[in-house]
């Protein structure tokens, strides 16, 4: 049996809830198609699926927020950090 890679390790990590996850990737495409930015876009899909794995929500900027696979992780930061301190106040 190969050894696995992390690119076949990531492919394997499937979002908790398909629905949802659907829905945050929809959601961000609207945002881009009425003009909003790339960020705003982002945090919208965070907000939805901000439980999940974070590789599935790196895949869900890209795929919803037209976000470079090198920006994702940039954006994931940004945003989650934000959102964590929002939270604790």
């Amino acid at each position: 049996m190969p050894t696995p890679t992390p690119d076949t390790l990531k492919q394997q990590i499937e979002p908790k809830d398909r629905n949802r996850y659907a829905k945050a990737v929809q959601d961000g495409q609207t945002i881009l198609t009425d003009g909003g930015s790339k960020a705003d876009a982002a945090r919208a899909i965070f907000r939805l699926i901000h439980d999940e794995h974070r590789e599935v929500v790196l895949r869900a900027f890209i795929e919803g927020a037209d976000v470079t696979l090198k920006g994702a992780p940039t954006y994931y930061y940004n945003i989650s950090r934000k959102f964590r301190k929002q939270k604790a106040d």
